[in-house]
């Protein structure tokens, strides 16, 4: 895996410190379209560096140097006026994998141009076997300029997202979309040294208490040794339901970054979580 160099796209004049991943990918590609798997922010011109998992901000963060985000400090939520000025950088994937061929699904007609993951597998293409793609890269079909330098403004979640893909639509971007197409890149799975794998099925809480909270975080899994996992499965415990077909409101919903939460008084009157368990995919 490799360092970026320090980015500072933002300065703590105006509302605050926005070092956040979605508006530095519209400058240009973090990581080449793949998933950051490690964050490290210090304040500029400093040496101390902090992590999601270790050493501490002098600030209060809305987003605390988080592999998936980013870092954002807010001026209004500090308690003595305004945040330093912050750096990121971030630690990328050299996990195996390949890439698919440029997709294009859709064209800019009607709503807009959808080239998102749900939407392909919709079309019954099987992208990455039904795991989450690492990578994603976009451009124009017609000029293959990169999505990032044709001007249009692409809907939350979906700017080129390794996860999710692309989606603009007229109504985001004000105005007609370029016809986008998307290539992605699937994660090797195996034993190979540059693999991505599988962790056991863990399970660290049982639905007692508050809830059944299978989730990441320093008081929680740190399942892969303080990088990013880039893929997580969920399921009931014992019976191996799928998480997503119990029927029970779910807080958080199985994603990598965050892992599971299911609380006890989301569930109608009377029921409680099932006890889930999780697995998570490292690069």
């Amino acid at each position: 895996h490799y360092w970026t160099g320090w980015y500072d796209r933002d300065n703590p004049s105006g509302n605050g410190d926005y070092e956040n991943l979605s508006e530095q990918k519209k400058l240009g590609y973090v990581c080449g379209g793949c998933k950051p798997i490690g964050a490290e922010c210090r304040v500029k011109g400093t040496i101390s560096t902090f992590t999601r998992w270790s050493g501490t901000a002098p600030n209060k963060l809305a987003i605390h140097c988080l592999p998936s985000k980013g870092l954002v400090c807010v001026n209004s939520q500090q308690s003595g006026g305004n945040c330093y000025d912050y750096e990121i950088r971030y630690l990328c994937p050299t996990t195996s994998g390949t890439w698919t061929n440029y997709l294009d699904r859709d064209d800019p007609s009607g709503t807009g141009d959808w080239e998102n993951v749900a939407s392909f597998r919709g079309d019954g293409v099987n992208l990455c076997n039904g795991g989450r793609p690492m990578c994603a890269q976009c451009r124009d079909r017609v000029s293959h300029s990169h999505y990032y330098a044709t001007g249009d403004q692409y809907n939350n979640n979906y700017d080129c997202s390794w996860e999710n893909g692309l989606v603009c639509t007229t109504s985001v971007n004000g105005k007609t979309c370029k016809d986008y197409e998307v290539k992605f890149k699937c994660p090797a799975i195996g034993t190979c040294r540059t693999c991505a794998k599988w962790t056991s099925w863990l399970d660290r809480d049982n639905p007692g208490g508050t809830g059944d909270w299978e989730h990441v975080g320093t008081n929680g899994f740190n399942p892969c040794s303080g990088h990013e996992p880039i893929d997580i499965q969920c399921r009931v415990r014992g019976t191996n339901q799928p998480w997503d077909q119990t029927g029970q409101v779910i807080r958080v919903k199985c994603t990598p970054s965050e892992g599971f939460v299911c609380v006890n008084i989301d569930q109608p009157s009377g029921q409680y979580c099932k006890d889930y368990e999780v697995r998570f995919l490292c690069p």
